[in-house]
C-alpha cells in the first residue's frame, strides 16, 4: 500500500468528520470556523447515537443508518430553531471577515508538522500498533465489520459470547468500521488513516478553536496555537502509550467541548453570537459523542470546566447582588458540584484496572509541569518559557476568559501531580477516572498547556514588535524582526536540543517497528498471517494463545480465532481447549469442546508474549510433538497447525 492511499484514507475519515457535523452546526445558527471545528464533536454524537439505535431496530452498521441519524437530528433542531425563533433568536454567525489567512496558515502548519510526525512514527501505511490494548481495536473493528453492530451494548459479546451485555464506549470502532466500509481498505490502513486524521486534523482544529476562544483571534495567537501543537507529543503519546485510540480522540474533542462552555458561559474574548440557549444545545449535543468516545474524555471535561463554572459564578454573583438571583447561583453550584460527585464515582473504572502506583516524588513532578515533559524525558523548553510567559501575561491580564485558562492549567496540573506522585486513597479519589494513570492525565495537562503556551508565545511576539518598532526605524523594522524571531523559534521547537518532537517521535515509532523480536506480532508472524486464507476456510475457528499475538489474526485476516482478545471471559469449552488440545482424541472431552466451538486450526506463535510475561496453555504447549495436530505452514518459529486428533 502506499502513502496516497493512507492519505486518501484520512482525507475520507476528515469528510466523515466534517461533513454530517458542519451540517448540524449550520443548523443551530454557526458558521464560518467555528461550525467547522465543532463539526467532529457532532459527527461522533451521531455515530454514537446511530450505534445505539441501528441494531434495535436491525439495520446493519454503514454510513447510509448514519446518515439517516443525521437527518432525524437535523431535522430536530430545524424544529427547534423554527419554534423558539421569537424569543430565542438565533444569531447567524460572522466572524471577522470572510476568509482568515492566518487561521488557516496556523491549521496548516500543525496539519503538516504532525502528519509528518504521524507518518514517520508508523513508518508503513500497514503497521500495527504492538501494543497490548492494539490487540482488542484491532477485533473489534472487525467485530463491528462482522456483525453490523458498532454499540456499546453489544460489543462486550466479542470477549464474552453467550455472555450478560456489557457497556464498552465504541464510538472510535464504529468511525473506524465506517472508513473501512466507505474505502475498501484494510483495518490497519484504516486505523492508520484515522489516526492520522485525528492527530494532525481534528486536535490542532479544537486547540485552535480553544485559545481563539479565550485569548480572541488574532495573527499571533491563531499561528502559535498551530506552532505550539505541533511541538508538544500529545498525539504520539497516545499512540505510543496503550495505544489508546479512542483516548486519543477523546482528547481531540475535548478542547472543543471547553471551548463550547467557554461560549456559554460568556467567558469568550470573542462576542457571543448565539444565544444561551443554542449554546446548551451545542454543548449537550456534544456530549453523548464524548462520552461513547471515551467516558475519560468526559471526565476531563468535567474537571477542566470547572475553573470555567467557577469563574462564571464568581462573576455572576458580583454582577448581580440581589438574593435571588445570589440563591439561584448557590443552588446551581450545589447541584453541579453533586452531579460531578456522582459522575466522578460512577464512572470508574473496575478497581483492578485503575491499580497504577506513583512514580515519582512530588518535586519531581512539579518540575515536570513546570518544564512540559509529564512523560518522556525531553523538555520542549521553548514551550515551557511560553507557557511561564503566558500564565504571568494571564494574571496580570485578569479578566474572565485569562483567568479561565490559568484555572484550567491548574486542574490539570494538580491532576497530573496527583497521578504521578500521590499515594492511595486521595490519589483514586481524584483520578480514578483516568486509571490513576500517569500517561493519561500526561495528555490532559498538554490540552491545557497548549493555549497559555499560545498567548505567552502571542506576548512575546506583541513584546518584540514594540521593543524593536524605535523612533529611528522604519515601522516594518518592528514586524520583520518579530517575524524573524518566531521563524527562529519556530525551527528549535522541531530540531535540535530544544525540542521534545525527534525523541518522542522515535520513542514512539518502536511500537510500530514490525521486527523478528516485535513484541506483539512478528516480521516472520505477519507473514505466516498473509497466507492464512489460503489454508483456513471462511467458517473455520483457530485457537492460539492471545498473548503471543495470535489473536490479531482475526482483524488481518477475517478468519475467527477462539480468543479475539487477551481478557476473555472464559468458557468451559474455551478452557479445555486451552487446557488439553495437544491431547486431543476420538471421544474425549476436548474433542466435543473443539466441536462446539469450531475449532479447526492452532496457531502457534512461540512464547514471546506482548508484555513479556508468560502465560501457559497446556493444550496449546509443544505442539510439534502431539499427534492431535498436523503442521500446515510455517514460517520461522511461526507455525500454523490442523486440529486432526478428534478425526481418527
Amino acid at each position: 500500500m502506499s502513502w496516497l492511499t493512507l492519505v486518501a484514507v484520512a482525507l475520507v475519515t476528515i469528510a466523515v468528520l466534517l461533513v454530517i457535523g458542519v451540517a448540524l452546526a449550520r443548523i443551530i445558527g454557526l458558521r464560518s470556523f467555528t461550525a467547522i471545528a465543532v463539526a467532529p464533536a457532532f459527527t461522533m454524537t451521531v455515530i454514537a447515537i446511530a450505534s445505539i439505535v441501528m441494531p434495535w431496530l436491525h439495520i446493519p452498521w454503514g454510513i447510509i443508518g448514519v446518515l439517516a441519524v443525521a437527518i432525524l437530528i437535523g431535522a430536530v433542531l430545524a424544529l427547534v430553531r423554527w419554534a423558539t425563533r421569537r424569543w430565542q433568536p438565533v444569531a447567524e454567525q460572522r466572524e471577522r471577515g470572510a476568509f482568515d489567512p492566518w487561521l488557516l496558515a496556523g491549521l496548516l502548519i500543525a496539519v503538516a508538522l504532525l502528519s509528518a510526525r504521524v507518518i514517520a512514527t508508523i513508518q508503513e501505511p500497514d503497521r500495527i500498533s504492538q501494543t497490548y490494548d492494539n490487540v482488542f481495536h484491532l477485533n473489534a473493528v472487525r467485530w463491528v465489520l462482522d456483525t453490523g453492530s458498532a454499540s456499546a451494548l453489544d460489543i462486550g459479546y466479542m470477549t464474552n459470547p453467550g455472555g450478560s451485555p456489557s457497556f464498552y464506549p465504541s464510538a472510535w470502532h464504529g468511525l473506524v468500521a465506517l472508513v473501512v466500509q466507505l474505502t475498501g481498505a484494510s483495518i490497519p490502513i484504516a486505523i492508520n488513516g484515522a489516526v492520522l486524521a485525528i492527530a494532525a486534523f481534528v486536535t490542532p482544529l479544537g486547540l485552535l478553536f480553544l485559545s481563539r476562544t479565550l485569548f480572541g483571534r488574532s495573527v499571533a495567537i491563531s499561528v502559535a496555537t498551530g506552532v505550539v501543537t505541533a511541538s508538544v507529543p500529545l498525539s504520539l503519546l497516545l499512540m505510543d502509550y496503550g495505544v489508546l485510540y479512542p483516548f486519543q480522540l477523546g482528547v481531540a474533542l475535548l478542547p472543543i467541548a471547553l471551548a463550547v462552555s467557554a461560549r456559554l458561559l460568556r467567558l469568550a474574548t470573542a462576542n457571543n453570537e448565539l444565544g444561551t440557549l443554542w449554546w446548551a444545545i451545542a454543548l449537550v449535543g456534544l456530549m453523548p459523542g464524548l462520552a461513547l468516545v471515551h467516558p475519560g474524555a468526559v471526565m476531563a471535561w468535567l474537571a477542566l470546566s470547572a475553573p470555567l463554572a467557577l469563574v462564571f459564578v464568581i462573576t455572576r454573583w458580583r454582577s448581580h447582588p440581589s438574593r435571588r438571583a445570589r440563591t439561584a447561583l448557590l443552588a446551581g453550584s450545589a447541584t453541579y458540584l453533586l452531579v460531578s460527585a456522582g459522575m466522578l464515582y460512577a464512572l470508574r473504572p473496575p478497581a483492578l484496572a485503575r491499580g497504577w502506583q506513583p512514580e515519582i516524588n512530588v518535586n519531581e513532578a512539579l518540575v515536570r509541569v513546570v518544564t512540559v515533559h509529564p512523560w518522556y524525558p525531553y523538555a520542549p523548553l521553548l514551550v515551557a518559557v511560553a507557557v511561564a510567559v503566558g500564565l504571568v501575561a494571564a494574571v496580570r491580564r485578569a479578566d474572565r476568559s485569562s483567568l479561565s485558562s490559568v484555572g484550567i492549567y491548574a486542574v490539570a496540573a494538580f491532576l497530573y501531580v496527583v497521578a504521578a506522585a500521590i499515594p492511595f486513597p486521595v490519589r483514586d479519589l481524584f483520578t480514578a477516572s483516568w486509571y490513576n494513570n500517569i500517561p493519561r492525565l500526561a495528555a490532559l495537562l498538554y490540552v491545557a498547556v497548549i493555549p497559555v503556551a499560545a498567548y505567552g508565545a502571542a506576548v512575546a511576539w506583541s513584546f518584540t514588535e514594540r521593543a524593536t518598532n524605535s523612533a529611528s526605524m522604519r515601522p516594518y523594522v518592528g514586524r520583520t524582526v518579530a517575524v524573524l524571531v518566531l521563524l527562529a523559534a519556530f525551527v528549535l521547537s522541531q530540531v535540535g536540543p530544544l525540542s521534545a518532537m525527534p525523541q518522542a517521535q522515535r520513542a514512539a515509532s518502536a511500537s510500530f517497528a514490525l521486527t523478528p523480536d516485535s513484541p506483539l506480532l512478528s516480521s516472520d508472524e505477519a507473514a505466516l498471517l498473509k497466507r492464512l486464507d489460503e489454508h483456513v476456510p471462511a467458517d473455520a475457528v483457530i485457537a492460539g494463545n492471545p498473548w503471543t499475538g495470535t489473536s490479531v489474526a482475526y482483524a488481518l485476516t477475517g478468519r475467527h480465532v477462539l480468543m479475539p482478545h487477551i481478557q476473555m471471559v472464559i468458557s468451559d469449552d474455551l478452557a479445555e481447549v486451552n487446557d488439553d488440545l495437544r491431547d486431543a482424541t476420538p471421544g474425549s472431552a476436548v474433542c466435543a469442546a473443539v466441536a462446539n466451538l469450531g475449532v479447526e486450526y492452532v496457531l502457534d506463535f512461540g512464547s514471546r508474549e506482548v508484555h513479556g510475561a508468560r502465560h501457559i496453555f497446556d493444550g496449546l504447549q509443544d505442539l510439534k510433538d502431539s499427534t492431535a495436530v498436523r503442521l500446515v505452514d510455517s514460517q520461522g518459529d511461526a507455525r500454523l497447525y490442523q486440529v486432526v486428533g478428534c478425526d481418527r
